[in-house]
């Protein structure tokens, strides 16, 4: 039987020593520049390096930030490849591993700019309960409550601004596990709640399935179905529109060949009066449709981000992402002019099927016809990282 932690255990938390996001209490760099810290003291850069289709290089690097005035609370995805039973009895903290840092510098490191990062560990289900279909619900509810706890704890402590007394804004980000677990604590914690609301700059449930009207942002206060009942799907018709805040962004990738769908994993709604949601970040930038075609900019970590090697060329992650990082000196490789997305849908024998559909990335990663690109959502459209910045502006300006 488990337990409730004794208090959150974090791995990232503005000051804290050992922070592996490398940011001061006010969000700033511990150093001259923004690394990414493993818990054995090595660092690794967080600059990118541009490749051109051409195949010419140019290094981009990562603006430090000037003490960030929005926070970032994210719940990495499922890296447990085993249970660990020293975890599932009594309140046993979890340990940062090389797993858990990896994940998140790959899918957030380069939100410092824009939010000091906020990364509680968490008990989470291991990759196995999944592959076997032995999801335990109490294990998943300690999950769950491990996240939440540290959400308090943050409200708490982290959220008021000690200079004005005021609330901080915060974007709540998660894939995959952490995005259903995150999905909850929105329900719970923002959803109909005008005040705590007015603090959220956005919710990212990346991963995930986020389920909507077919022609609502949010089911609008009695759907059993939607996720959310008032917080809307982060949309902007046209480049005149503001920068929408308070809202949520969710989508699933792939690189999805027509004769696939009946097998992909992600994606369907249970009726047909709903849609799972799909919100393309780089259009939101932009400003148009839902469905309009944007270029991405790919930003995938490198073997150096990652601590690969021979044997293993993603390090701790080499069975989880399966593909092969490259060997570029900085810590994320970014390919310019080289993809394109769109927020696409289609009729399966299933039901309605919506996902984010990512073109010409093959010759980077090659979508898997069951996950699709799961395990890349947050490095394949580059345009996440902008909106996060777009919405921490909008929002601070508010």
């Amino acid at each position: 039987m488990t337990w409730p932690l004794a208090e959150p255990v974090w791995m990232c938390r503005p000051g804290m020593s050992g922070n592996a996001c490398g940011q001061d209490a006010n969000g700033n760099p511990v150093g001259p520049v923004i690394t990414g810290r493993y818990k054995d003291g090595h660092t690794v850069g967080l600059d990118a390096t541009v490749i051109q289709p051409d195949g010419s290089t140019s290094n981009e690097p990562l603006t430090p930030p000037a003490s960030p005035k929005v926070d970032c609370f994210y719940a990495y995805p499922t890296v447990n490849l085993l249970a660990n039973p020293l975890l599932l009895i009594g309140a046993n903290p979890p340990v940062a591993r090389e797993s858990e840092i990896a994940v998140t510098l790959t899918q957030v490191s380069r939100l410092a700019p824009h939010c000091r990062l906020f990364v509680p560990l968490y008990r989470q289900v291991a990759l196995t309960g999944y592959l076997l279909g032995q999801i335990i619900p109490p294990h998943f509810e300690t999950a769950y409550q491990d996240l939440k706890q540290a959400f308090g704890q943050y409200w708490e402590n982290d959220n008021i601004d000690p200079v004005t007394g005021k609330r901080r804004g915060v974007v709540i980000l998660g894939h995959s596990q952490g995005a259903f677990h995150l999905a909850r604590l929105l329900q719970e914690e923002f959803d109909g709640k005008a005040e705590a609301t007015r603090s959220l700059v956005a919710g990212y449930i990346v991963g995930a399935e986020v389920r909507v009207p077919l022609d609502a942002p949010a089911g609008g206060g009695a759907d059993p179905v939607s996720t959310f009942q008032h917080l809307p799907a982060c949309e902007r018709p046209t480049a005149a529109t503001p920068i929408p805040v308070g809202c949520v962004v969710a989508y699933n990738s792939a690189d999805l060949a027509p004769a696939h769908a009946e097998t992909a994993a992600f994606g369907r709604a249970p009726d047909p009066q709903h849609r799972v949601l799909c919100v393309n970040p780089a259009a939101v930038l932009t400003g148009g449709p839902r469905d309009a075609t944007t270029p991405f900019r790919p930003y995938m970590p490198t073997k150096k981000l990652l601590r690969g090697n021979l044997l293993a060329p993603a390090g701790s992650l080499d069975l989880l992402l399966n593909f092969t990082p490259t060997s570029h000196p900085t810590g994320f490789a970014a390919y310019a002019d080289m993809a394109s997305g769109r927020c696409a849908q289609t009729q399966t024998s299933k039901g309605r099927m919506d996902w984010l559909q990512v073109d010409d990335l093959g010759s980077i990663r090659p979508s898997n016809s069951a996950l699709g690109l799961h395990v890349l959502d947050y490095n394949v459209d580059g345009g996440l990282a902008d909106l996060v910045g777009a919405q921490a502006a909008a929002w601070s300006a508010r």
